[in-house]
């Protein structure tokens, strides 16, 4: 029933998009171009029954220590509880020499537009992302307009209601106060 279900929400992403006849190829995927930018792959596992959704980040890792190591602490700061990243992570693969973001959606328990709801929101984290890596690979600081973990509010929203009220070392060490 689930592969179903991931067919029935690209048929409706496909209609939302304008291309009629969206359809997984022999290994459950489909992958279409953003923008001429970046490719979006969708792939169904029947295993877990998932839609995974996977897109590249970065193509060619920083040659320099340094830098490298100042973009995957911004990786991992921004996949922390896939706060900053639509609920989903980030993964390095070293040997090619490339970075992803992934997120994940259950066809199981989906309604058919979940996948046509979701999509706006993971494109433009991808495209967020893209330039956070752009950006530090190439040894700039981050654009303002990309806080990170440490500038965000609790709740993962610059302003957010949460606010932390105490923990072991007082106020504002690291709870939320509920």
């Amino acid at each position: 029933m689930s592969i179903e279900n991931a067919k029935a929400n690209l048929k409706e992403f496909g209609k939302e998009l304008g291309l009629e006849g969206l359809e997984f190829d022999e290994n459950n995927t489909c992958i279409l171009g953003i923008d001429d930018e970046f490719s979006l792959h969708l792939t169904y596992e029947p295993n877990s029954k998932r839609l995974y959704m996977y897109s590249p980040l970065l193509d060619g890792l920083p040659r320099d220590d340094k830098t490298r190591l100042k973009l995957y602490e911004r990786l991992l700061e921004g996949s922390m509880l896939g706060g900053q990243m639509a609920g989903g992570g980030a993964g390095v693969a070293v040997k090619e020499e490339l970075i992803l973001i992934h997120c994940t959606l259950d066809m199981e328990h989906a309604v058919s537009s979940a996948l046509r709801a979701f999509a706006p929101l993971y494109v433009e984290t991808v495209e967020k992302w893209r330039k956070i890596c752009r950006d530090l690979s190439e040894g700039r600081e981050e654009s303002p307009s990309a806080p990170s973990a440490h500038q965000r509010q609790p709740g993962g929203q610059p302003g957010g209601q949460g606010k932390p009220q105490g923990g072991p070392g007082g106020p504002g060490q690291g709870f939320i106060k509920i």
